[in-house]
This record gives structure tokens, sequence and C-alpha cells, in this order.
């Protein structure tokens, strides 16, 4: 079987292991900014033995209200860290306005080892750096004039490596049509260093998209995970959806492999994973529940070559009901959606982390009190497992990341966003290994 990392393509471990072990916590910053936190953000990728992870820091003798953006290198042989910020033209470390939840940076690198960092966009022109020279934070640069479409205003960048090396990006974007705030999917090619929009691939009038994840199967194709929201914004999410791209024949396809045009609605036939429940509307942040918030996307392939598709998400169902953990699972690679709920003994935060080895699933998060937790189920188990990561007990980390290695292991990206005081938090690392 082959399984699909954040960033790669990667192969199935064969080894047998027999439960959830976390490594040793690493302490990758303990001068973050305590609006170092989101949900749909990429802050972690893994290229060249190394590890990378992007994070906020308050400027060093500015206001705590503004924030630096850090890339931090990790060695993953030695463990040693270099770290470098994205600067401006003239070679300052570049600032920015916090503002949680938006303006996070999302990093990847590319096949040829450039770093790409976009950061700070909340309802913004483009915030886009990258490094002048491969597997290097010494120079990350601004290289905002180089991305197409300039006068369009962005929010939620999702971006991450193919197994060819070309970098692809999800990201909300407006036109300044007062309608719709539109899904739209940009193509990186290493060989040429140059973006191009491939297309609005969600537009519908009166509502606004929110990227969720990205994910490539060995065929090449792309796999995008969103939700909708009215227009402009609103807290609480709805009718999460699912669409694939094949960059060779340059088609969009819906999970029962029906082509459609694009840009999609929710009324577009199959798109929805997880469709409106019993009361379920549209309204603004004042609108009650139920509602979804945050998702992520986990893919695998069975013995005849079928992309299996999952989506775990989470999931509120009435007025002071806890924030569950749903998922949502495609079984034989058709509009068939299995739905169940994994999780809603306590409230959990707007962060999840989903991997997938081929035979065992997991799904990362954190619970409101400051902990974070796996969710695992194997393919000969009748039911998930609860662990909590004693390694990371006692830190308050509020949101994390995922990355699941060619070993079979699991990289965790741990945000504590006010564990050192009310402006400073802490950035974390985690291995966690034991899949069977």
């Amino acid at each position: 079987m082959k399984i699909f990392t954040i960033a790669t393509v990667v192969v199935a471990a064969t080894r047998l292991r027999a439960a959830i072990t976390p490594g040793s916590l690493v302490t990758i910053s303990q001068a973050a900014d305590s609006s170092n936190a989101a949900a749909w953000w990429s802050p972690l990728d893994e290229a060249g033995g190394y590890s990378w992870l992007a994070y906020l820091v308050n400027p060093s003798g500015g206001s705590v209200s503004n924030n630096n953006v850090m890339v931090a290198r990790r060695d993953i042989s030695s463990g040693g860290i270099l770290r470098g910020c994205v600067k401006t033209a003239s070679g300052a470390c570049d600032a920015f306005a916090d503002n949680i939840g938006h303006n996070q940076p999302s990093i990847a690198i590319d096949g040829d080892g450039y770093v790409h960092v976009f950061t700070s966009m909340h309802h913004a022109t483009w915030n886009y750096y990258r490094s002048q020279d491969p597997y290097s934070v010494a120079e990350i640069i601004d290289a905002s004039s180089q991305l197409p479409d300039q006068s369009l205003l962005f929010t939620y960048p999702i971006v991450k490596r193919d197994a060819a090396g070309d970098l692809w990006l999800i990201i909300r974007g407006y036109n300044g049509d007062g309608l719709c705030r539109a899904g739209y999917l940009y193509h990186y090619k290493t060989a040429q260093k140059a973006w191009a929009r491939v297309a609005i691939f969600a537009y519908n009038r009166q509502y606004s998209i929110y990227p969720d994840d990205l994910q490539f199967s060995s065929d090449g194709d792309v796999h995008m995970q969103w939700e909708w929201a009215k227009y402009p914004a609103s807290a609480g999410r709805h009718e999460g959806s699912y669409l694939r791209y094949r960059p060779s024949t340059g088609v969009f396809k819906t999970i029962d492999g029906v082509a459609v045009s694009v840009p999609v609605t929710q009324s577009t036939a199959n798109l929805v994973f997880q469709p409106l429940a019993t009361g379920e509307s549209y309204g603004d942040d004042s609108a009650p529940p139920p509602m979804m918030q945050s998702a992520k996307l986990a893919l695998y392939e069975n013995s005849a070559g079928t992309v299996l598709v999952q989506h775990a998400f989470r999931f509120q169902a009435e007025v002071g009901g806890t924030w569950q953990i749903r998922r949502s699972v495609s079984h034989r690679g058709n509009a068939v959606w299995t739905q169940e709920t994994i999780y809603s003994a306590d409230d959990t935060t707007a962060a999840l982390g989903f991997t997938h080895d081929g035979t065992t699933a997991r799904i990362y998060f954190c619970k409101k009190q400051g902990s974070a937790w796996a969710l695992e189920r194997s393919a000969s188990a009748t039911g998930w497992s609860s662990t909590e990561l004693a390694a990371v007990k006692g830190q308050q980390v509020q949101r994390l990341q995922a990355i699941l290695r060619s070993d079979g292991d699991d990289v965790l990206y741990l945000a504590a966003p006010a564990n050192v005081n009310t402006t400073t938090g802490s950035v974390y690392f985690l291995t966690v290994g034991g899949r069977e």
C-alpha cells in the first residue's frame, strides 16, 4: 500500500509495533507570539534531512501586538536547530500585526530545496517569501511580486509539495465583487521557478470558503478539502467539501470519479462529505449550532489501487454541546460516505492532525484544558482507542499539525500560545511511533 502524507507520497511501514509511543518533547522556541495559533495552517514540512517549522515571535524591542515570522530548521539526525526570520528586500525581519487564527504562516520546501513561506494574510494581498539558497534559513526574502493575481485579497494559505517536487497552494481569494470569497488553486513548477493560477475551484454567491487541507495520491492527483460559511465570514462552517484535480488532464472530479466544471458549489452532485444536519443552517458569528469548524484529510490506497478518502472534522451538534470529533469515510472511492462520531466526552480546540498508513488511522487533537491526545484505530480493531500524549502533558498545547513519515512514525508540530506568559508561548516538536 502507498500512503500520502501532508507533503509527499511515502510507502507504508512493514515492521510491527505495539502501541502509540511518543518520543521526547523537543522545544523549538519559548519565545513564540501568543497569536501563533490556527486550525487551517500548514506550518510543518520535512525535506532534505530536516524538519521545518514556521512560527511567530514577538519582535525584539517592538510591540507585542506585532510579530516576526521565524523558520526553524531541525536536523533529523543530530537534532541541531538553525533559525531565521522572513525578511524584507532590504534584509530586515519583516513585521506584521497579530491576528490569531488568520495571520499564521504556512511553509513548504520545493523539490530543489528552496523554502517557501506564506503568512499574515487576512483579506490582504500576497505576503510570500522564498529562500535565496536551498535548505537555508539565512535569507528568506519577500517575493510577493512574483505571484499572479496581485489585486486579489487572500486568507488561509495551505501550501504543500507533491511527489515531483512541485508546490500546490489552496487559498481563499476575494476579487472585490462583494458577493463571494472563493477557493483558488495555484501551482508552483519547480523547474520554471514560477507560480501560476490553475483555477477558481469553488465559488457561490453569498458564501465564503474556508480551506482545510491539501493532499496528493500516487496517480498525481491533487485532493482538496474545505468548508463553506455565510458571506463574508462566520465562525460556524458547514457542508464540508472534497474535490480532486488531475494535473495531466486539467480535469476536476468528485469522489465518485465524475468530471465537473469549476467553480463548484454546494449543489454540485457528490461534492459534500458532511451534509447539513437536522436544524443546521448558515448564519453569522452568533448563529447557533449545528456547525462544523476545522477539518483534515487523509488518503491511502488499497491493493486494487483505489484511493480511499477520509475526513476528520470537529462538529458541534447543539447549543452548549462539546466540539466533537467525527470522521467521514469513502470506503469504495464512490459517493457513499460513512459517518461516525469518534469523540465527544470533552470540548476540543480548533486543531486536528490526521494520518493513515494503510492499516491504522490516527487523529490528533487538543482538549481545551490544554493537552494533546491521539485517537487510533487499526484495521483489525472494532473501535477507537484514546491516548494522551504523556510528553505533552502540562504544556498547555492548544494547536497542532501532523505529518506521516515513510517509517510509519508521525511528527507533530505543537503550539502552546501562552504557556510562558500572557503574550508569549512555546512551539514543540514530537515524534510519535507505535503503529502496528
